[in-house]
C-alpha cells in the first residue's frame, strides 16, 4: 500500500467519526431536555413522547435503504448528503416554534442520521483490510458508543446554560465541517450506470410496517397497557409486516435486506451477540439515570457527571478492545467484555439511597472496559465474514439490530421495573399493615416529629400518613431496581454459552472474494 492509499484511509476515518459522533450523541442527548422543552412548549409527557419515538422510528425504518443508495449513487455522496439532511434538521430543531414542527425537524435529522452509521461503518471496511479493521472500528467505535454515553452529560450542561435549543445548534458547525471535508477528501466511488438494482418497494414497505410498529408498540407498552387495543393492534401490524417482508424477499431478486447473510454462522453468531449487547448498554443507560435522579435526588449534570468517568475510559480503551479483537483469538477479548459488562449490572443487585457515589461510579468502569472489549471485535469479524460487496448490507443489518436491541432492552427492564415496583409494594404493604407493631411504630415516630415542627393535630396525622406511604413506595422502588439490574447481568452473562461459535482465531489478513463468503454460506 503506498503512503498516499494509507494516509487516504486514515482521513476516511476521521471524516467517518465526525458524522458517527453527532448522529450518535443526538439519540440521547435529548433526553434530560424532555421537562425544558415541556415546559416551553405546555405539552403533556404523551405529546413529548413523540420528540425521542419519532427520531427513533425514523432513524430505524430508513437504515434498510442505504445499501440500495449506496449502489446508486456510491459512498462519497450517500455520506455527504446524509451529513447535509442531518445538519437541516438539526437546524430546524433548534428553531422550532411548536411540538409539531419539532416533531417534523426530529423526522428530517433521523433521516439523515439513519444512513450516517451504517455508510460510515461500510466504507471503513472497505478502505481497511481485514486485519486492521479492528483497530480502525476501535476509533470509529468512539463515537458510535461514547455519543450515547456522553449524551446526558453535554445534553444536561447545554441546557442549563444556553436552554434546549442549543442541543440541537452544537450540531451546525460540527456538520458543515463534516460535509466540507467529505467533499474535498473522499474518492467519488459513484458506481456504473449498469450495475443499478431496482428498489424493492414492496419489501421495504412491509419491512417498515414491521419496524415501526414493532418498536411502537415495545416503547407504548407500559403506558397502554400490553393488553390494550393499541398494542394489540401494533403487534398483529408487527407480524403481518413481518411476515409479508418474508415472502416478498423469498421471491426478489433486489433485497433492501439480504437474510442469507444470517446463514454465515459467524456473521449470524456477531449478530446475536450484538444484539444482546446493545440490549445491555441501552438498558443499563436508562435503568441508572433513573435512579439517580428519581431516588438519589441528582440533577442532569450531577447525574451526567457520575456517569462521565465511565464513559471516558470508555472512549480510552475503545481502540484497545479493537487491536485486541484483531491480535487475541476473539472467543477471549468477547467473553472478557461480557464478562465485565454482566458484573457491571451484577454489582448493582445491592443499589440502595445510601449507595455512595463512588460505589455508583465504579461499576461504571467495568461497563466501559465490557463495551470497549465487545464494540470493536463484534463488528469486526462480522464485516470480516463478508465481501466488501456485502459490507454496505451487513453494516445495515448490523445498525438495525443494534436499534431494535436498545429498544428491546429498554422496554423489557422497563416493564420488570413496573411489576416489581407493584409486587414490592404489595409485600411492604401487608408487612406493614395499619394495625402491625410496625407499622404504629413508624406512625408515631413520624407524628412526634410533626409536632415537633410545629404542625398542629390534624396536620401531623396527614403529614405522618404521607410520609409514610412515599417512604414505602420509594423503598419497594429500591427493591425494583434491584431486581431489574439483577435480570440485566443474568441476559448478558447468558451470552457466554454461546461463545464457542466464533472462531478460535483472529480474522486472516486478506480480503474475502464473494465468492468465497458464497461458498460458506452453501456450506
Amino acid at each position: 500500500m503506498t503512503k498516499r492509499e494509507e494516509n487516504y484511509k486514515w482521513k476516511v476515518l476521521g471524516i467517518v467519526m465526525i458524522g458517527t459522533l453527532m448522529s450518535a450523541l443526538d439519540s440521547s442527548i435529548v433526553n434530560v431536555s424532555i421537562p425544558a422543552i415541556m415546559a416551553d412548549f405546555g405539552s403533556g409527557l404523551d405529546d413529548i413522547e413523540w420528540v425521542v419515538t419519532s427520531y427513533m422510528l425514523a432513524f430505524a425504518a430508513l437504515m434498510p435503504l442505504t445499501s440500495w443508495l449506496r449502489d446508486r449513487v456510491g459512498h462519497k455522496w450517500l455520506y455527504t448528503a446524509s451529513l447535509v439532511v442531518f445538519t437541516v434538521g438539526s437546524l430546524l430543531c433548534g428553531i422550532a416554534w411548536n411540538l409539531p414542527t419539532l416533531i417534523l425537524a426530529r423526522v428530517i435529522q433521523a433521516i439523515g442520521g439513519g444512513a450516517i452509521t451504517p455508510t460510515g461503518m461500510a466504507m471503513i471496511s472497505e478502505t481497511f483490510e481485514p486485519h486492521e479493521r479492528g483497530k480502525a472500528l476501535g476509533f470509529w467505535g468512539m463515537g458510535a458508543v461514547m455519543g450515547p454515553a456522553f449524551g446526558p452529560t453535554i445534553g444536561g450542561f447545554l441546557t442549563k446554560s444556553f436552554g434546549w435549543p442549543s442541543i440541537f445548534l452544537v450540531n451546525l458547525p460540527i456538520g458543515i465541517i463534516g460535509v466540507a471535508l467529505a467533499l474535498n477528501i473522499l474518492i467519488n466511488d459513484r458506481p456504473p450506470h449498469k450495475n443499478h438494482k431496482s428498489f424493492d418497494g414492496v419489501g421495504f414497505a412491509f419491512f417498515t410496517i414491521f419496524l415501526v410498529s414493532f418498536l411502537l408498540g415495545l416503547s407504548k407498552g407500559e403506558s397502554e397497557g400490553w393488553a390494550s387495543p393499541y398494542i394489540v393492534t401494533c403487534a398483529i401490524l408487527s407480524i403481518v409486516g413481518f411476515a409479508g417482508f418474508l415472502v416478498v424477499e423469498s421471491v426478489v431478486d433486489n433485497k433492501i435486506i439480504k437474510l442469507s447473510l444470517l446463514r454465515n454462522p459467524v456473521f449470524a453468531t456477531c449478530f446475536v451477540f450484538r444484539t444482546v449487547m446493545t440490549l445491555s448498554i441501552y438498558g443499563g443507560s436508562f435503568l441508572l439515570p433513573v435512579f439517580l435522579q428519581n431516588f438519589k435526588g441528582l440533577d442532569e449534570v450531577q447525574c451526567g457527571l457520575i456517569l462521565l468517568p465511565g464513559s471516558l475510559l470508555m472512549g480510552i480503551l475503545m481502540p484497545v478492545g479493537g487491536k485486541l479483537g484483531d491480535k487475541l483469538s476473539p472467543r477471549i477479548v468477547i467473553s472478557l467484555g461480557f464478562f465485565f459488562l454482566g458484573l457491571f449490572f451484577f454489582q448493582y443487585r445491592i443499589i440502595s439511597t445510601e449507595t455512595s457515589n463512588w460505589e455508583i461510579i465504579m461499576p461504571t468502569l467495568l461497563r466501559g472496559i465490557g463495551v470497549a472489549m465487545l464494540s470493536a471485535p463484534l463488528t469486526a469479524m462480522a464485516m470480516n465474514a463478508v465481501s466488501n460487496a456485502e459490507a454496505g448490507m451487513a453494516s445495515s443489518m448490523l445498525n438495525i439490530v443494534q436499534q431494535v436491541g436498545g429498544s428491546v432492552g429498554i422496554a423489557i427492564l422497563s416493564s420488570i421495573l413496573h411489576r416489581r415496583t407493584k409486587y414490592h409494594l404489595n409485600i411492604l404493604g401487608t408487612n406493614l399493615a395499619t394495625s402491625s407493631d410496625s407499622y404504629q411504630k413508624a406512625f408515631r415516630q413520624l407524628l412526634a416529629r410533626a409536632h415537633e415542627v410545629g404542625y398542629n393535630h390534624l396536620d401531623s396525622f396527614r403529614v405522618a400518613a404521607q410520609t409514610l406511604g412515599g417512604s414505602i413506595f420509594k423503598q419497594a422502588g429500591v427493591f425494583a431496581f434491584q431486581d431489574s439490574f439483577l435480570v440485566a447481568a443474568l441476559i448478558t452473562f447468558s451470552v457466554l454459552l454461546g461463545i464457542f461459535a466464533l472462531p478460535a482465531k483472529p480474522a486472516i489478513h486478506r480480503k474475502k472474494s464473494a465468492a468465497e463468503v458464497e461458498a460458506v454460506h452453501v456450506e
